[in-house]
């Protein structure tokens, strides 16, 4: 198992999700993404996309106006 992290602040959907998608490919199963999001929006609509690929995940604010979304390849 291993973590990794991707900074996503600063950027607008769908370009989060893509890098996402890109990173998680990489990954192998039980190993954790965490991506930052200053969007909430975005946060939501990550969450969503990577749960629908049938990986767990959870979203949580880290700051104000700052979300994580840890996501555990399955």
């Amino acid at each position: 198992m291993a973590v990794y992290r991707l900074d996503t602040c600063g950027e607008m959907c769908p370009i989060p999700i893509v890098r996402t998608k890109v990173k998680l490919k990489e990954l192998l199963p039980g190993d954790f993404l965490i991506v930052t999001s200053d969007h909430s929006c975005t946060s939501r609509s990550l969450a969503e996309t990577v749960q629908k690929m049938g990986h767990r995940v959870e979203v949580r604010e880290v700051a104000h106006g700052v979300w994580e979304v840890v996501i555990e390849k399955v």
